[in-house]
Protein backbone atom coordinates (compact mmCIF):
# COMPACT_ATOMS: atom_id res chain seq x y z
CA UNK A 1 0.00 0.00 0.00
CA UNK A 2 1.33 3.42 -0.93
CA UNK A 3 2.14 5.70 1.96
CA UNK A 4 0.41 9.06 2.32
CA UNK A 5 3.69 10.89 2.88
CA UNK A 6 6.53 11.03 0.43
CA UNK A 7 9.72 9.41 1.59
CA UNK A 8 11.61 12.65 2.09
CA UNK A 9 8.70 14.03 4.14
CA UNK A 10 8.83 10.91 6.34
CA UNK A 11 12.56 11.35 6.85
CA UNK A 12 12.07 14.98 7.85
CA UNK A 13 9.18 14.08 10.17
CA UNK A 14 11.24 11.38 11.86
CA UNK A 15 14.23 13.66 12.30
CA UNK A 16 12.03 16.50 13.61
CA UNK A 17 10.27 14.27 16.16
CA UNK A 18 13.50 12.63 17.29
CA UNK A 19 15.31 15.98 17.60
CA UNK A 20 12.41 17.53 19.53
CA UNK A 21 12.43 14.53 21.88
CA UNK A 22 16.16 14.81 22.44
CA UNK A 23 15.90 18.55 23.09
CA UNK A 24 13.05 17.93 25.54
CA UNK A 25 15.24 15.47 27.43
CA UNK A 26 18.04 18.05 27.60
CA UNK A 27 15.55 20.63 28.85
CA UNK A 28 14.38 18.17 31.53
CA UNK A 29 17.95 17.66 32.70
CA UNK A 30 18.45 21.43 32.72
CA UNK A 31 15.29 21.96 34.76
CA UNK A 32 16.42 19.34 37.30
CA UNK A 33 19.91 20.87 37.50
CA UNK A 34 18.55 24.40 37.96
CA UNK A 35 15.77 23.19 40.31
CA UNK A 36 13.47 25.60 38.54
CA UNK A 37 11.06 25.88 35.64
CA UNK A 38 12.54 26.03 32.15
CA UNK A 39 10.42 27.89 29.62
CA UNK A 40 7.49 27.57 32.01
CA UNK A 41 7.55 23.77 32.32
CA UNK A 42 8.56 21.55 35.21
CA UNK A 43 11.08 18.74 34.72
CA UNK A 44 8.38 16.06 34.72
CA UNK A 45 6.57 17.80 31.85
CA UNK A 46 9.82 17.90 29.87
CA UNK A 47 10.39 14.18 30.53
CA UNK A 48 6.88 13.34 29.34
CA UNK A 49 7.38 15.48 26.22
CA UNK A 50 10.61 13.62 25.48
CA UNK A 51 8.95 10.25 25.99
CA UNK A 52 5.94 11.03 23.80
CA UNK A 53 7.98 12.61 20.99
CA UNK A 54 10.48 9.75 20.91
CA UNK A 55 7.65 7.21 20.95
CA UNK A 56 5.94 8.97 18.05
CA UNK A 57 9.15 8.93 16.02
CA UNK A 58 9.61 5.13 16.22
CA UNK A 59 6.83 4.03 13.82
CA UNK A 60 7.88 6.66 11.29
CA UNK A 61 11.43 5.30 11.32
CA UNK A 62 10.30 1.66 11.19
CA UNK A 63 8.18 2.42 8.11
CA UNK A 64 11.35 3.37 6.23
CA UNK A 65 12.48 0.54 3.97
CA UNK A 66 16.22 0.49 3.25
CA UNK A 67 16.78 4.18 2.74
CA UNK A 68 20.19 5.67 2.11
CA UNK A 69 19.08 9.02 3.52
CA UNK A 70 17.72 7.61 6.78
CA UNK A 71 20.43 5.03 7.33
CA UNK A 72 23.21 7.57 6.85
CA UNK A 73 22.12 9.40 10.04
Amino acid sequence: MKSLLSHSAKCLLWKALWTAGALSLVMAWTAVYLKNLVLGLEPLAWYWNALVLATLSVPVKLDCKDCGTCNAA
